[in-house]
């Protein structure tokens, strides 16, 4: 008999986190047609999480279609910290957030100002967006202050930190946002998918089809993060 997994309670799983608001020109909508990801995308973080948002759900519209939102899975039973608790309350704040493959730093935001939990802020907050490919970016919002230090034109590696774990801008509590985008000015969001993840099912776990969903319990599968993606060299 396979062992069970653990129970497990996503914190936080009601975000409300909106769409982040950018100095950066936002898109008229999503790009549902582009060419076939090239870039092989793993996720940005270790251990278990939860997916608190998917694709076109919630707030994730328009330019955010294609998003995702992540917080760390824990013991079921585990009280949601209170409104105002201190974001070291939150399990995934200050957590190392990943490159989820090679790529060049096109654009980034730091700042030193903390947001209190569950209060959004009314500016884009601290971010970073990745170039991998021609027409593949990913964008990573909402991160902590102090942790952004790359600068446009960086080089990453895929596991490479490229910031923490936050509530900057417009999200009321810690989480990971990331998004897919086939233009990052304007920000336009297309699909995306992600390779060597599990997803945590009654039975065990099992390979991910590519594309995390509301609900589910994601880690990285065991050896994804010494793998490299698809097309080697950036350009």
């Amino acid at each position: 008999m396979k062992r069970r997994g653990p129970a497990l309670l996503l914190v936080a799983a009601t975000l409300a986190a909106a769409p982040a608001w950018s100095r950066l020109r936002a898109g008229k909508g999503p790009d549902r047609a582009p060419p076939p990801q090239s870039t092989r995308l793993e996720l940005p973080f270790t251990g278990i999480w939860g997916v608190v948002q998917g694709f076109d759900a919630d707030t994730h519209t328009g330019y955010a279609t294609f998003a995702l939102d992540f917080v760390p899975a824990v013991r079921a039973g585990t009280p949601e910290p209170p409104h105002g608790a201190p974001l070291a309350r939150f399990p995934c704040y200050g957590r190392p957030v990943l490159a989820p493959a090679d790529g060049v730093v096109v654009a980034a935001a730091g700042h030193a100002r903390a947001w209190p939990s569950y209060v959004k802020g009314r500016d884009e907050g601290n971010y970073v967006i990745l170039r991998h490919a021609p027409r593949e970016y990913t964008e990573f919002r909402h991160l902590a202050a102090r942790s952004v230090t790359l600068q446009p034109g960086d080089r990453v590696r895929r596991g490479d930190a490229i910031g923490r774990c936050g509530n900057s801008g417009n999200a009321g509590t810690p989480h990971v946002h990331i998004g897919f985008l086939s233009s990052f000015d304007p920000i336009v969001t297309r699909p995306m998918a992600f390779s060597g993840y599990q997803v945590l099912t009654a039975q065990g776990w099992r390979p991910g089809d590519g594309t995390p969903r509301k609900g589910e319990f994601v880690r990285r599968a065991e050896g994804a993060a010494s793998s490299r993606r698809v097309t080697d060299g950036v350009n």
